[in-house]
């Protein structure tokens, strides 16, 4: 939300699956991108451009076959670069975790493809299992075993050398602040600290691309933010690809660069929150606060004359700009409101929050 004036007058345990692999080469000479590549005399920045672009996924197909066929994922395209958090929005039975099992090869797809770090998911599983992290809203972790252990024992499947393993568990246990807890059973952590565990265990490979699911269900707030600042942390100072599942979209709306949304195994609208609010909503919405209550019809009024739309309620105003008329319209509306003796207290841009855009998108498919 952006403001102009402030406060002045007119001044379940095991219910994971781990992916597992032995680390190798992140990238795949094979992938259509590095092909192309090979045919310029510009290979070498071409192959640049090809590793920012972490997951590829083109007309992506999945059915499930059984007395009746069902299509989970139906003809999706999408990109997401390196560095990136990307977050999946829909509701149940969209076909999210169904896109997340084929991207980790635990399905694998009825048409089309999809690449990971240049590898396909079709024919180079081991490659992007080497690659990746997976993470769920239950920790995985086993609660009689103490935190060292359960690192320890899921480094094992990626790393060989024990002095590689105690190195790296050191440094993430500092990294994540849990370094005084090693040597505590995880059961005896909170949940919030059992999913930063989690997470350490995800990272123990050193992953270039992260898969969350629901990381913070069931967390109380102050966990659920000091998570969500860990994840910012992987992309910000670890370079991390990080790939969202939500419901939650105030989770969402703070994460993510470019957030999908997806209905019935089609992807509805993809972008920034940013760009998604500019293609759904026609106008900006401006708030107006006063210290006494703004009489219904000056705000009305002031609408005419600028054919826009204004209510009130109480103190409160609220007007309905046309796009990129917001900074040409406030003066007026603002010096229209203190000429009527309307004293101001705040000004403010509302933008339309990541759950006004899904909404609005699932009202428009009902209504379709």
């Amino acid at each position: 939300m952006s403001t102009w004036i402030i406060k002045g007058s007119l001044d379940q345990q095991f219910n994971v699956f781990h992916v597992i692999g032995h680390r190798s080469s992140a990238y795949n000479l094979g992938h259509p991108s590095w092909k192309r590549a090979e045919k310029d005399k510009n290979m070498h920045d071409l192959c640049q451009d090809c590793m920012k672009t972490v997951i590829e996924v083109e007309n992506l197909v999945k059915v499930y076959n059984g007395k009746t066929s069902t299509v989970a994922v139906d003809g999706i395209s999408f990109s997401i670069g390196r560095g990136r958090i990307f977050s999946f929005l829909g509701p149940n039975g969209a076909g999210k975790t169904t896109t997340v099992r084929v991207l980790s090869c635990l399905l694998k797809p009825t048409a089309g493809d999809a690449w990971v770090l240049g590898n396909s998911v079709k024919d180079n599983q081991v490659a992007i299992r080497e690659n990746i992290g997976m993470l769920s809203e239950n920790h995985g972790l086993y609660e009689k075993m103490t935190l060292e252990d359960n690192l320890n024992f899921f480094a094992g499947f990626y790393l060989d050398d024990k002095r590689t393993i105690e190195g790296r568990m050191a440094e993430l246990l500092e990294e994540f602040n849990l370094s005084n807890r090693r040597h505590d059973k995880v059961g005896t952590l909170s949940r919030g600290l059992k999913q930063r565990a989690s997470l350490i265990k995800t990272l123990i490979h050193d992953p270039a691309v992260l898969f969350l699911d629901e990381p913070t269900a069931g967390l109380d707030p102050k966990a659920a933010v000091e998570l969500r600042k860990y994840i910012t942390h992987l992309r910000d100072k670890m370079d991390k690809t990080i790939f969202i599942c939500t419901h939650n979209l105030v989770e969402a709306q703070t994460l993510s660069d470019v957030a999908a949304i997806i209905d019935k195994g089609k992807i509805m609208r993809m972008g920034s929150p940013v760009e998604l609010e500019r293609d759904l909503f026609q106008s900006s919405s401006l708030r107006i606060e006063s210290t006494r209550d703004i009489p219904v019809e000056m705000p009305r009024q002031i609408a005419r004359e600028l054919n826009i739309t204004g209510r009130s309620e109480g103190k409160h105003a609220r007007f309905f700009l046309p796009p990129g008329e917001l900074d040409n319209l406030v003066p007026f509306i603002v010096k229209s409101l203190v000429e009527g003796g309307i004293p101001i207290l705040e000004v403010a841009r509302e933008e339309h929050t990541l759950e006004d855009i899904y909404l609005e998108l699932m009202e428009r498919e009902g209504n379709a």
